[in-house]
């Protein structure tokens, strides 16, 4: 499944779900609702974050008895949230993430 689908699935999900979220009449609306997911976004960021940190602090400082094994199942979906509200970003601003990351990818194969 590509990109371009799951956005489509996602967008569809929330629609469904939240639709006075996406009753969007106004620019003023559209970043109310961009700061909201970019919000939720850097949310789920830190959780995941936080997981890694009291990884390393037990790994790497012997504070803890936590390995990484023991937080993957977590990790792994506050990484899944993370993307899904990239998906969610995405479909609201019409973007094409596929096309986007090859370009990205392009200026850092330059830069890098």
């Amino acid at each position: 499944m590509d990109l371009a689908k799951l956005v489509e699935i996602q967008t569809a999900f929330s629609r469904e779900k939240f639709p006075t979220f996406w009753d969007i009449k106004t620019e003023q609306d559209l970043a109310l609702r961009l700061e909201y997911l970019t919000n939720a976004l850097a949310g789920e960021v830190g959780e995941a974050a936080n997981l890694v940190k009291k990884v390393v602090r037990s790994v790497v400082y012997g504070k803890g008895d936590l390995r990484l094994d023991d937080v993957k199942q977590e990790l792994a979906e506050e990484i899944t949230d993370v993307f899904t509200y990239l998906l969610t970003i995405a479909g609201l601003l019409g973007l094409d993430l596929e096309k986007t990351y090859l370009q990205k990818l392009e200026k850092n194969r330059k830069r890098f």
